[in-house]
């Protein structure tokens, strides 16, 4: 038995056709040079209720040269290095059967696997690998093409890998960057993710996105580090199942790119001047390709079935079927540009090195000792868009929404720092005025879409017009709320003040 860690890496995608331009790229077609191509075929077993799979195991059987092989490792991965290391076990052994015996000294030696293991899916790749190599670093280059297949079910797969056989992670950062003129795109998909989704017709929605947790000293360099690389690996994860238009994962990917995006923000002061301006940018117009699908994804499973009589649900919900798949496609297509995967490898090499970001002496300066600075700035912005908030327009009303989500973001990314009654007060306050603010946009969002699909459809008028009231009716009720909820926000001092 063979015990190890996953390399670090990184793994990118590309579409079929790409292949020629990536395989005699200066980089790597050197590396692949003289190279012979390898056929290796998996099978993936499970029991039938997909323990294994459930577990985040995938246990796979299959021939490497003139040996048969057994394997165990995580279905999931961050798709960014040095974050969680994760075990994988490979057996040497004859036959293609995979024997449970040999999970004993493994972390699956707990399940019960007693019933009969039967092939789920199935990996064919024909690969190239070689090896990149320089004084400080050796690189392993991977170019894969090949398929999963699930019974009947199958899809074209195609990937480059980077993995570090020596050296600092920050060198595969670098040789990333330098491929960053080809089409191709990170991904934090593995092969066993594929074959469990083609298998069960699922995808997981992975767990909440969480503000990070510290314990003891935070440097500057370490709150960067952990909050961004850990926003990172978020994104890249639910990347998959937002792909396949999964609500929850649509929406649990947007709240990790606002919160990066909010980070971005909060320690811009700290940066040097125009530091992640085009990263900023990048991630922006993506946030706006989820925000599309979010508002489609709203709108069919609450506005449509909450306030639409039964004859109308139908025709409204086929009109916002269609809008949805077409933000989806635009969606997909926008997180295959290759300036989101640059933009993606700039923000991860800087956890990598904070000190070229914020410079040695404040990189190693406490955290703690400019949150309050950095909170300033954020709440600041928001006093300053939310005057007179009886009288603001629609639009000056969101800006004051998206400061607010900006801050809370802010606090929470630094919350462990800080502990005390003032500090829940205040927090209690911030998420009253947000869960408002979002009633009102859920309103605003409704009354546009309505209006959108009267447009195009004006068959659709009659009924569509009783939404509009409803939601401006709603609208109405909230911003007579709202001065008493902006006032007990705004009147409860700081807790990072005290």
């Amino acid at each position: 038995m063979i015990r190890s860690l996953l390399p670090q890496r990184l793994t990118f995608r590309f579409l079929p056709e790409a292949w020629p331009l990536i395989r005699h790229h200066p980089i790597i077609a050197p590396a692949l040079k003289s190279v012979r191509p390898r056929h290796r075929v998996w099978t993936f077993h499970d029991t039938a209720s997909g323990l294994l799979s459930r577990r985040d195991w995938a246990l796979y059987t299959g021939r490497e040269g003139r040996f048969s092989v057994q394997g165990l490792e995580p279905v999931a991965w961050s798709g960014l290095p040095n974050m969680k290391s994760s075990e994988r076990w490979v057996w040497s052994r004859k036959g293609l059967r995979p024997e449970t015996t040999l999970l004993e000294a493994t972390p699956a030696a707990n399940l019960d696997l007693s019933g009969a293991l039967l092939p789920i899916y199935r990996s064919d790749f024909w690969q190239l690998q070689g090896e990149q190599a320089s004084d400080d670093h050796t690189i392993r280059i991977t170019l894969s093409r090949g398929s999963v297949q699930a019974g009947e079910l199958a899809e074209a797969v195609c990937t480059l890998d980077l993995m570090l056989v020596r050296g600092d992670v920050r060198s595969l950062y670098g040789m990333a960057q330098i491929l960053n003129d080809l089409p191709i795109w990170l991904t934090g998909e593995t092969v066993p993710m594929r074959g469990v989704r083609l298998a069960t017709g699922l995808y997981p929605d992975g767990a909440m996105v969480k503000a990070p947790v510290f314990t003891g000293d935070v440097t500057v360099g370490e709150g960067w580090s952990q909050s961004v690389r850990g926003l990172l690996a978020a994104f890249l994860t639910l990347q998959p199942s937002a792909e396949q238009g999964s609500v929850g994962g649509v929406h649990q990917m947007r709240v990790a790119l606002r919160r990066l995006r909010t980070i971005l923000k909060a320690f811009r002061p700290l940066f040097s001047k125009g530091a992640f301006e085009n990263e900023a940018r990048v991630l922006q117009k993506i946030g706006r390709s989820l925000g599309n699908v979010r508002d489609w994804d709203v709108f069919l499973t609450e506005i449509v079935p909450n306030h639409m009589t039964k004859e109308a649900r139908a025709e409204f919900s086929q009109f916002a079927e269609e809008r949805r798949s077409e933000a989806l496609r635009q969606m997909r297509q926008n997180l295959t540009d290759p300036r989101i995967t640059s933009a993606l490898l700039s923000l991860g090499q800087s956890t990598e090195d904070p000190a070229a970001v914020f410079g040695s002496k404040l990189t190693g300066a406490l955290l703690e000792d400019h949150a309050p600075v950095l909170l300033d700035r954020m709440a600041r912005k928001v006093q300053h868009r939310g005057r007179h908030i009886g009288k603001l327009s629609d639009r000056q009303l969101h800006n004051v929404r998206k400061a607010l989500k900006g801050l809370r973001y802010s606090i929470e990314t630094v919350l462990p720092l800080y502990k005390g009654r003032h500090l829940e007060t205040y927090m209690s306050h911030c998420k009253d005025l947000q869960e408002l603010f979002g009633r009102f946009n859920d309103a605003a969002t409704a009354e546009a879409l309505v209006n959108q699909a009267i447009r195009e459809r004006p068959d659709l008028a009659e009924a569509g017009d009783a939404i509009i009231q409803a939601a401006h009716q709603d609208r109405k009720k909230i911003l007579k709320k709202l001065p008493k909820r902006w006032k007990n926000f705004s009147k409860d001092a700081p807790f990072w003040c005290e």
